[in-house]
């Protein structure tokens, strides 16, 4: 692989990743490569996610576990993650500079705090959607929401906890990571990386009641990461859209809402 220079960067303005920190390593004179990772490898980590998980749960059922409920599904939940978080990370390593530059896994304090206000506009923007789809067509539910509300103790826990946290990263770095960074890198104007990113990630979901709930998300989501070259101030977002339903989820598990 070709090395970077400052001269031949041309400052780094259309790195796929977090071109801010990519110029301070610029500036370091660090080792820098052009990274070769693209669609192949975001399809890889999407497609592969996906197949996973389907085969998580079968092999789960042949052991007579169920893959909705209890430990079973904890495994079928985070088992996914092995390539939407494994496969950005082993591509960018081996044909990059690595997760934190190539896939904007580093954040200034001042794109963490857009971060935190992007999550609370992701949520009121979600609650409308939310609002207006209920109105139209009835009552929206969420199937981790629906298997979240039957678990109980430490299970429970587990399961609120990977959804407010766990989830958020897994799913960053593969969309506003990974897809984001991949097509951007094939020259696609930005607004519409945050429009393909942001349905692809309503898709994935598997919900089709909360396409446009998702979508809405993901494209605050993907413009959060547009202005910062960061996706752990997405990741921050997420985490923030995650926490009141999550929240939810712990109070109904526990049976609090009856008392």
């Amino acid at each position: 692989m070709d090395s970077f220079s400052p001269q031949s960067s041309n400052g780094a303005s259309g790195y796929p990743g977090a071109p801010w920190a990519f110029r301070r390593a610029l500036a370091r004179d660090e080792n820098l490569v052009f990274p070769t990772w693209g669609m192949g490898d975001a399809t890889i980590a999407l497609v592969g996610a996906a197949a996973t998980g389907v085969i998580a749960g079968f092999l789960l059922m042949q052991l007579h576990i169920d893959p909705a409920n209890g430990w079973g599904l904890i495994i079928s939940f985070v088992t996914p993650w092995i390539f939407l978080i494994g496969w950005p990370v082993f591509a960018t390593l081996t044909k990059g500079n690595g997760p934190k530059l190539d896939l904007g896994l580093a954040a200034a304090s001042q794109h963490r705090r857009l971060g935190v206000i992007a999550g609370l506009v992701s949520l009121g923007g979600a609650l409308a959607v939310a609002f207006v789809i209920t109105k139209l067509f009835g009552p929206l539910s969420s199937t981790a929401g629906d298997v979240g509300k039957s678990q109980h103790g430490f299970v429970l826990i587990v399961f609120v906890l990977l959804a407010m946290f766990g989830a958020p990263i897994a799913e960053e770095i593969a969309f506003r990571g990974m897809l984001y960074g991949a097509l951007s890198k094939a020259y696609i104007p930005q607004w519409a990386v945050v429009v393909i990113t942001a349905a692809v990630f309503a898709l994935f979901h598997f919900e089709p009641k909360r396409f446009l709930v998702l979508f809405v998300i993901g494209l605050v989501l993907g413009e959060v990461r547009r202005r910062t070259g960061s996706t752990v101030a997405a990741i921050i977002a997420h985490s923030i859209n995650n926490t009141p339903p999550a929240i939810g989820i712990l109070i109904a598990g526990l049976g609090l809402l009856g008392k």
